[in-house]
C-alpha cells in the first residue's frame, strides 16, 4: 500500500499506530523529533506523513516550516497533536498541513483520513 511516516516524540504511541497501519498493510518508518522527521523524509520518501506538534528538538511547526520549502513538500502533512485550537489551525493551514487530527482519536479516523488522501494523490 503506501509508505507512511510517523513523527511523534511518545514512543508507546508511535510504536501502536505504526503497527496498527503496518497491520492493514502500509510500510511505516518512525522519528522521534522534526529534526530526525526531515532526514527520514529524505531517506524514505514516503506518501503521507503524521506529525505531531510538541516534541523535543524540533516541533511540528519547525518542521512543517522546513518542509514546505523542500523539494518534498508535495508529500501530504498530517498533524496529530492533543493542541489543536483555532491559532494552531491557522499556523498549520499556513504552514501547509493539509489535515488535523485531535488526540486521542479513533484509529479508523486515521485511517480514512489516510485513505482520503492516497486516493486523492492516485487520481491526479
Amino acid at each position: 500500500m503506501a509508505k507512511i511516516l510517523l513523527i511523534d516524540d511518545e514512543e508507546t504511541l508511535r510504536m501502536t499506530i505504526g503497527e496498527l497501519l503496518s497491520f492493514i498493510g502500509h510500510k511505516v518508518c518512525e522519528a522521534k523529533d522534526g529534526k530526525e522527521g526531515l532526514a527520514k523524509v529524505c531517506e524514505f520518501q514516503p506518501d503521507v506523513i503524521l506529525c505531531d506538534i510538541m516534541m523535543p528538538k524540533l516541533d511540528g511547526y519547525g518542521f512543517m516550516l522546513q518542509h514546505s520549502t523542500s523539494k518534498h513538500s508535495y508529500i501530504p502533512v498530517i498533524f496529530l497533536s492533543a493542541k489543536i485550537e483555532a491559532e494552531d489551525l491557522k499556523k498549520g493551514a499556513d504552514l501547509g498541513v493539509t489535515q488535523f487530527l485531535k488526540k486521542p482519536f479513533a484509529f479508523n479516523e486515521l485511517k480514512l483520513i489516510i485513505e482520503n488522501l492516497l486516493s486523492k494523490k492516485d487520481s491526479l
